[in-house]
C-alpha cells in the first residue's frame, strides 16, 4: 500500500471510543501481537493506534520500523535516528506533541497522523485516544516535530537538510538565555534545518536553550546550552544523525 493506505485505516477507525474501563481494542491488538505485559490493554493507546493502521495498511516498516510502538519518545526517536524527522507538515506525516510546549522528543506524549496541512499553518490529523477515542483534530501549537515514513508508495518525504559543511565564523559572544540578535538567529536558522523545532526569531529563549543542550548530548560536547565556539562549529559540520 502506500501513504493513501494508511490514511484509509485511521480514517476507517474515526468515532472508535475505548470502553469505560480504559479497554481500547488497539492497546489489546497490541499486547497479542508484541507479548506484552497485561496492562497494555487498558493504557494510553495513541501510539498504539498508529502501529496497527500502520499494520493494516502493510506499512509496519515505513512507519513503526516493522516493530510497535506504544511510547511515544521512542518512536520519534526512531524517526530521528533514520534522518526522517523534521518541523515540516506533510500529509502522511506523524506529528508528535508536548502539551507543556517543551520541544523536547523525551517529553512527547501525544501523536497522531497528519491528514491535511492548511494555510493559515494549522493540520488537520487523525488521533487515537484523544478525548478517549478517534478523532479528527485541528491543530497547530504544541508540536515537537514530525516523522516522515518512507511508505513504499511514495509520499511525506524528509525534509531538504544541509549535510556537514563549513561554518560561519563564530560572531564572537556566546548565546545564552536571555541573548538576541543576528547570531542568535543565524545559529536557530542553522538548527532548524538541521530539524530542530525552533523558530528563527533571534531570541534566545527556554526552547533554544533546551535544543542546544540535547545537541551538545547528542555530539558529545559540554552540555551546558550556551552555543561556544566548538557548539557554534558542531552545529554546522556535525553529521545529521
Amino acid at each position: 500500500m502506500s501513504r493513501a493506505g494508511m490514511l484509509a485505516a485511521a480514517r476507517g477507525q474515526l468515532g472508535y471510543t475505548e470502553k469505560p474501563s480504559g479497554w481500547s481494542k488497539f492497546g489489546d491488538w497490541y499486547q497479542k501481537k508484541f507479548k506484552t505485559g497485561p496492562d497494555f490493554p487498558t493504557a494510553p493507546w495513541c501510539d498504539m493506534f498508529l502501529t496497527w493502521c500502520a499494520y493494516q495498511a502493510h506499512e509496519e516498516k515505513a512507519v513503526v520500523g516493522g516493530k510497535g510502538y506504544a511510547y511515544t519518545p521512542y518512536h520519534a526517536s526512531w524517526f530521528r535516528s533514520r534522518d526522517r524527522w523534521g518541523s515540516r507538515p506533510r500529509v502522511g506525516a506523524i506529528v508528535f506533541y508536548d502539551w507543556d510546549g517543551s520541544g523536547k522528543i523525551s517529553a512527547i506524549d501525544h501523536v497522531g497522523i497528519v491528514e491535511a496541512v492548511h494555510a493559515d499553518g494549522s493540520i488537520t490529523t487523525i488521533e487515537g485516544n484523544t478525548s478517549d477515542a478517534v478523532m479528527r483534530r485541528r491543530r497547530r501549537s504544541a508540536i515537537v516535530g514530525y516523522g516522515y515514513p518512507a511508505y513504499s508508495g511514495g509520499g511525506a518525504p524528509p525534509p531538504s537538510r544541509p549535510g556537514p559543511g563549513k561554518a560561519p565564523a563564530w560572531p564572537g559572544q556566546y548565546l545564552r538565555s536571555g541573548s538576541t540578535g543576528a547570531a542568535v538567529k543565524t545559529w536557530q536558522a542553522q538548527m532548524k534545518r538541521r530539524g530542530w523545532n525552533l523558530a528563527a526569531d533571534g531570541v534566545f529563549g527556554p526552547r533554544s536553550h533546551a535544543a542546544c543542550l540535547a545537541f551538545q548530548r547528542e555530539k558529545g560536547l559540554a552540555a551546558d546550552g550556551i552555543v561556544g565556539p566548538q557548539t557554534w562549529n558542531a552545529t554546522w559540520t556535525a553529521p545529521i544523525t
